[in-house]
């Protein structure tokens, strides 16, 4: 197997690790793969599941680019003042053009976790070329910097429920009078109140993030969202999208698979293959359904305002 460090970007900025098809016996597609930043860890990823992705996929005649956004890792900070939401797509974009034009790649699937699952989404929204997005653990509101109660309350339930419950040292805080008796308290009393409450009560930033969902499926885009099943990202996505997300989940259009068992890093050797396994199945089945629809080339590519 092939790896080349590569520079791209502006100024030749952005490092990244190029893997290349298997060359012997193998299928080669002409899908291109991206790996985008997990939030602020550089480009191997979490326990290095980027790395065992991108060998995977090449493995399985995807070409794969991982690399890191401006800032992380070994690539240079910028000098301008454009928000990262807006410089994070323009990078992914200026990877698809350095894939595009040094090896002919037309389409694009986009696979990130957290902050990289959100970038993913929103690259797909203004680039046509994209053609799938593996969404892992995708991020809720508050993960912006923008905490609101209920998402705060939503992750203190979830980690008595799911943690604190089976921890022999949180009872013994418990009945040693060491425990936050009054948090504990409204903690589960949101939970109580969450689970009889006939209509679940949608977050206020739902409303885009369904919309873009429905421009994605609208052009023939269907995201997989891949969730693990001990993080509470998954509560915060089912109330992004509220009973249109489930809606689009029943009828075919958006892919929720969870995983049991696991927590958001996929940190175990066993949650990895799992993880890994999925992301194969994902990344081919994109594959064969936009072999089917290859775009024409668009000598203009839409770029995301900079000002």
């Amino acid at each position: 197997m092939k790896e080349d460090t590569i520079l791209f970007g502006n100024h030749s900025s952005l490092v990244g690790v190029l893997t290349h098809p298997a060359e012997q016996g193998g299928v080669t597609r002409k899908m291109g793969v991206l790996l985008l930043n997990a939030g602020i860890v550089h480009r191997v990823g979490p326990g290095r599941i980027y790395v065992k992705i991108a060998r995977e996929l090449a493995a399985r005649g995807f070409m794969v680019l991982r690399f890191d956004f401006s800032g992380i890792g070994d690539s240079k900070f910028r000098h301008d003042d454009l928000p990262f939401h807006e410089s994070a797509v323009e990078e992914a974009q200026a990877a698809m053009d350095l894939l595009q034009a040094e090896h002919g790649m037309r389409r694009f699937l986009l696979l990130g976790g957290c902050s990289g699952a959100r970038v993913s989404l929103d690259t797909a929204s203004v680039d046509t070329r994209v053609c799938g997005a593996i969404l892992i653990n995708f991020p809720g509101p508050d993960d912006d910097g923008n905490p609101n109660p209920d998402s705060v309350m939503r992750k203190d339930s979830h980690y008595v429920l799911n943690f604190a419950i089976r921890n022999g040292q949180s009872w013994r805080r418990f009945f040693s009078g060491q425990a936050d008796y009054r948090k504990l308290a409204l903690t589960l009393l949101f939970e109580i109140r969450r689970r009889l409450s006939s209509t679940s009560r949608a977050l206020p930033e739902g409303a885009a993030f369904r919309a873009l969902l429905e421009s994605l499926l609208a052009r023939g885009l269907h995201p997989v969202f891949v969730c693990s099943a001990g993080d509470s990202r998954l509560e915060d996505l089912r109330q992004l999208g509220n009973k249109d997300f489930k809606r689009m989940c029943l009828e075919g259009r958006v892919d929720l698979t969870v995983v049991p068992r696991s927590d958001h890093t996929f940190s175990s050797l066993f949650d990895q293959a799992r993880l890994i396994d999925i992301v194969r199945e994902k990344a081919e089945k994109i594959e064969r359904s936009a072999s089917k629809h290859l775009p024409p080339v668009v000598p203009a590519i839409a770029r995301v305002a900079s000002a």
